[in-house]
């Protein structure tokens, strides 16, 4: 069952993580466990050096079918990570290398640098926002999973099932009722003066939720009004951090009483901590949902140990540890939701922008972002 420790955010090939809240699970518990050491930076060096070799040159991994590399970013939790890694064992006697890269940013980063060379079979944890880039740089191969049809038609994002839903969540602002008396009610309330540098955001180049923040902005002002809007929300922002476990672990130290997470954060405070202080702030009864995706890299010598760990995640015994490791929504509707998932709110709409525009603007609004909040 669930193994809470701390772990160190932003750093590749680094200790395994506990997951989006491994530090507040770690105080809650008082619990710990040690570290797994992956391949270092010297192997990929080492790996560059030889690629002059005629196998090397020909941008495929030489075949190990008893090892699977996995990337996946920086917070995915420990206990799933044990759940490959002693399936694949104990089923198949495969070894999993599970590697994590500096947030979802950092997982499409390395994916497209080792385009030409793969050292993964299989990428967990790019999200749609990334859609359009994965699909356009062809990072991915199809697969059509055996168990496909657990998942629900609304969250398949891709038809030739490149990329393959295992989770999802609505990305909103959640706040302090303990710092708050009166929450702000919208968008425009949000920038209102007595909410000055009280709020914690990431850094959409580097972070998914703030990929989805930033895009959440761009659907509800347009193209031609969300730098306006950024431009009022600016000086209530405290600060802008590189990834998710940075930003949030200032807010329950008490930094701000605002910050960018999921809905479904104020669940782990229920369930671990006893506290209902933490609430989600739902703008128009909606949310911008972030529907986490996996695949095959394109290249891969590993392709049946490649495909098994796809169907693997979409196993009943994978899912159902999703909502209190990932506090995530499962993509299969045949898993009960603990508790806690009931006692918060939910948004009653999700909105979202087209994979492809996003792919062919991102880079501009990227940019556009960055000069205003210089």
């Amino acid at each position: 069952m669930y193994q809470p420790r701390s772990f160190s955010p932003g750093r590749r090939n680094s200790s395994r993580s506990n997951g989006r809240f491994g530090r507040l699970t770690a105080r809650a518990r008082r619990s710990g466990r040690g570290t797994r050491t992956v391949l270092t930076l010297a192997i990929a060096v080492l790996s560059l050096l030889i690629a002059g070799t005629p196998l090397f040159a020909a941008g495929v991994q030489e075949e190990e079918p008893d090892q699977l590399t996995v990337y996946t970013y920086d917070a995915f939790p420990e206990v799933l990570e044990d759940l490959i890694v002693e399936h694949f064992e104990a089923e198949y006697g495969i070894a999993v290398d599970l590697q994590r890269q500096a947030d979802t940013g950092g997982l499409y980063n390395q994916l497209f640098l080792e385009r030409n060379n793969p050292q993964a079979d299989v990428a967990i944890g790019l999200d749609t926002t990334y859609l359009g880039q994965v699909i356009k740089d062809e990072l991915l191969e199809p697969y059509k999973p055996e168990r496909a049809d657990a998942i629900p038609e609304n969250l398949i994002v891709d038809e030739q099932f490149r990329a393959i839903p295992f989770d999802y969540g609505g990305i909103v602002l959640n706040y302090d009722s303990e710092a708050i008396d009166t929450p702000p009610t919208d968008w425009d309330d949000l920038t209102d003066e007595r909410f000055r540098d009280s709020i914690i955001v990431m850094n959409p180049n580097t972070s998914s939720p703030g990929r989805n923040f930033l895009l959440h902005t761009i659907y509800e002002f347009g193209e031609d009004g969300f730098l306006d809007y950024w431009e009022r929300l600016a000086p209530n922002i405290l600060t802008v951090t590189p990834g998710w476990s940075e930003g949030y672990g200032l807010y329950t130290e008490g930094e701000a009483p605002i910050v960018l997470s999921y809905e479904t954060s104020p669940a782990f405070h229920i369930e671990f901590e006893d506290e209902d202080r933490y609430r989600p702030l739902i703008f128009n009864d909606e949310a911008f949902y972030q529907i986490e995706v996996m695949g095959i890299v394109r290249g891969t010598q590993r392709r049946e140990a490649a495909e098994k760990l796809i169907e693997y995640v979409l196993s009943e015994e994978f899912q159902q540890e999703i909502p209190l490791s990932q506090f995530m929504y499962p993509v299969r509707e045949d898993i009960e939701l603990p508790a806690s998932f009931g006692q918060i709110d939910r948004a009653e709409r999700s909105v979202s922008l087209d994979p492809s525009r996003v792919a062919e603007n991102i880079d501009d609004w990227l940019q556009a972002w960055e000069d205003v909040m210089r």
